[in-house]
């Protein structure tokens, strides 16, 4: 994962601006601002420095694939440029990895709570997908999945596009019907 996305998604979920981390870190503004942006690299030391003060620190685990930080920055990226396929693809590149890992490898994949896409049913539906498949194997689940954001107050589909058929709440996993997320479990599968 690119450090710029790293301390992004860190910075974020934990609620603080680049001023509060910079003056955190005796640092300026400017320079959270570059890395975040990814126009320049920190050394090891300098973003475990940056992220400690988001309460935040780094691990080395083997490469699983996409976690829920890359999905949900590929996600936002996708709404930003307004094409929901590519979001769709994501949010199915995440489930096909979680549904291929095991036992601890599944729960990195989920342990690290994502940024917010811009869209409530993304986020949601990233939650969602995470209890998912961490309940399949009855797996420890990460506390932002449960958030109260990451619930709708009304039923939706994030990706349900003009020509989409409203899904049917039958097919619909539990996990997902929970947080008001109409995705149904073919959906879930590799395609």
């Amino acid at each position: 994962m690119a450090a710029s996305t790293l301390l992004r998604s860190a910075r974020l979920t934990s609620g603080i601006s680049q001023g509060d981390l910079a003056a955190r870190t005796k640092t300026s503004q400017p320079d959270i601002s570059t890395i975040e942006a990814g126009k320049r690299t920190p050394t090891v030391e300098t973003l475990e420095r940056l992220l400690r003060q988001t309460g935040h620190r780094i691990i080395a685990v083997p490469g699983v694939g996409p976690d829920a930080i890359e999905t949900a920055e590929r996600i936002s990226v996708a709404l930003k440029s307004q094409s929901t396929d590519s979001a769709l693809r994501a949010f199915l590149d995440y489930s096909d990895n979680l549904h291929r890992a095991k036992g601890v490898d599944r729960v990195v994949l989920a342990v690290a709570e994502p940024h917010q896409t811009g869209s409530r049913a993304w986020d949601a539906a990233l939650a969602a997908l995470a209890d998912y498949w961490l309940s399949k194997s009855k797996l420890p689940k990460p506390a932002w999945i449960n958030a109260a954001r990451r619930s709708l107050s009304q039923a939706e589909s994030p990706q349900l596009g003009k020509y989409d058929l409203e899904p049917d709440r039958a097919n619909v996993p539990a996990e997902f019907l929970r947080r008001n997320v109409l995705v149904e479990r073919t959906t879930l599968e590799s395609v």
